[in-house]
This record gives C-alpha cells, structure tokens and sequence, in this order.
C-alpha cells in the first residue's frame, strides 16, 4: 500500500508490500513514478515460494514525491537506507534499473552491512561506461517524453527497444502509468549521477551480484553489462536475447524467475 513518510527530513511517496525474509527494495529509472514498476512488483508476488518483501520509492521530484534540494548519490543512498529502515527492516536486498542502477550500486557500497544482495537491470558505471547513440542522449536529456503519454510507442521505440514500440497494449499500460516528474526533480536526478562512477569500488563489492541486460538496449548497450561483471567478485550475467531498456516489464516472464531464484538462493 501506498503511503507518505519522512526520512531524514524528506517526504517520500511509498509503496512496501510485505512478505517474509529479506525485502527487496527497487530503485527506479530516471524520472519514473513507482507505478510503472507495478508489473514486476505483481509478478514476484506470484512466483511460487516465498513471497518477497518488495519496497519502493519516488525520489524527490518525481511521482509523489515533492522537490527538495538536490543530492548527490550518496545522499540518496542514505535516503534509501533510511527508507528501509522506516519499514523495520536491519537488512534488504536491491534491485536497481537504469539510473536506479547507479543508486543501488552506490548503497551497496555504502551501506555494506544493510545490503545483502544486488540485482543491476539495463546499468552501468555512470561515467566509465559505452554510452548510448546521440539521439538517444538528446531524448534522456530533457523529461519531455513523460509529458507526452500519446506518444509513448513512438518515443519507446526509438529509446526503448526490444520492440517496446511495437507492444500497443504495453504501451499504452506504460502510458497510462505514467506520472511526469517535475522538471526540478528530474534535472536533480541528472546532477546527482553527474560525475558519478563505481568502476573504482566494484572489484570491493562483495554482495552477489545478478547483472541483467538486453542485446538490444539503445540506452544502455550490452558490453557494459560486461564490463561490470569483469569488475565484480561474485557476478553472474543473465542476458536478455532481443531485450530492450525495460526488458524487466516486456519480458517479464522470463526474467522474474530468474530474479526470485537469486533472491532466495540457499533459503528454506
């Protein structure tokens, strides 16, 4: 259920649905609202086993969370912890998407002793990484596409990949979803990655870590997913054929179990 709280003096808009053992707490894409993660979240609920704890979170600026002052990742990392600390937890695994990556990256790392597990989707290491086509760029670079829902398709396709563009239902389930950020926040977002790597602190990294990326990620192209596990202690790699940016919600089926199997690896 949704509510609002306050961690460390912020107001965040928040979604925890319990379980049993460790939560898994998602941090999402750039400018995103916690509602487009409804269809994963709904698909680890139904995997058979455990049901896993799942938190997750606007970050100031977007859904329904109001702007603050900008943060740096290592600010937003301490929002995190915060977070799952709210819900009574000592310990959580995390799961983070494109920019989400970088934040769950960098909780892992500061964080160490909250942080047991790390699944990277569609990442990389901010600044150290194969960057994707200008176009692409200049589309990322301004929220314009969260303002504009009929043109979800058109712009999916172009940014998207793994034929996001050509699933209608999906995107217009995505569009429909959609909350736009504001501007402030969304520009906030980009100064909190700016500058920001983690290829000098992942071969310290010693949380398992499941790297997931598409072969068709106009983003975030495949050899970063590479090159973060080449760097990594304990990583394993699952590739996701003819996968675009947001595989986790196009191709959910096959990448949900491979998920929940890692999360609850070695558990009763």
């Amino acid at each position: 259920m949704t509510d609002r709280i306050t961690v460390r003096g912020v107001d965040l808009h928040v979604d925890h649905r319990p379980g049993t053992g460790t939560p898994l707490v998602l941090c999402n894409g750039i400018g995103a609202n916690l509602e487009l993660l409804e269809p994963l979240v709904d698909a680890l609920a139904g995997q058979a086993g455990r049901r896993i704890p799942v938190i997750r979170f606007d970050v100031p600026g977007t859904g329904g969370s109001p702007v603050t002052r900008p943060h740096r990742m290592r600010g937003l990392a301490r929002l995190v912890r915060g977070v799952v600390e709210r819900f009574g937890y000592s310990e959580a695994d995390v799961l983070g998407i494109s920019w989400g990556g970088a934040l769950a990256q960098e909780t892992a790392r500061r964080h160490p002793d909250l942080i047991r597990r790390v699944v990277l989707c569609a990442t990389s290491m901010g600044m150290v990484m194969v960057p994707a086509r200008p176009r692409v760029l200049f589309t990322l670079a301004s929220p314009t596409r969260y303002f504009r829902p009929s043109r979800t398709a058109e712009t999916g396709s172009r940014i998207y990949g793994g034929g996001f563009g050509d699933d209608r239902e999906l995107a217009d389930r995505f569009a429909r979803a959609t909350r736009a950020p504001d501007p402030l926040g969304y520009y906030g977002q980009i100064f909190a990655g700016w500058g920001w790597t983690s290829a000098h602190y992942l071969p310290l990294m010693r949380q398992p870590v499941l790297v997931v990326a598409g072969d068709d990620d106009p983003i975030i192209p495949l050899v970063n997913a590479r090159m973060m596990a080449a760097l990594l202690p304990d990583a394993t790699v699952h590739v996701v054929r003819g996968g675009g940016h947001l595989a986790l919600l196009t191709r959910s089926r096959e990448l949900v179990p491979v998920i929940h199997r890692f999360l609850t690896e070695g558990e009763q």
